[in-house]
């Protein structure tokens, strides 16, 4: 993934304070917004201190192949999500 379209999305994340979701080769990641202040953007990876400083993870941005900010969702009370399959 290109490092411009990661600044990107992280700055949106950051203005948002919503959770950014990293997919990679290897897992899934998610940053909190307490630890978005903690990510470092390199020339070849990007570095994130999670967990309160406890876990650093560096992703190369040509393994990331998807990046999400994960806004808090609003659905109207008594509305589920899903759908329904019936059987004849």
């Amino acid at each position: 993934m290109d490092r411009k379209i990661v600044e990107q999305v992280v700055e949106e994340a950051r203005q948002e304070a919503a959770n950014l979701v990293i997919w990679d080769r290897r897992d899934t990641f998610t940053v909190e917004p307490d630890d978005l202040s903690e990510l470092e953007l390199a020339d070849e990876h990007l570095r994130a201190k999670m967990q309160d400083g406890r876990a650093t993870v560096y992703l190369e941005y040509g393994s990331i192949y998807k990046l999400v900010v994960e806004r808090e969702r609003k659905a109207r009370p008594g509305v589920r999500a899903g759908f329904g399959a019936g059987i004849d």
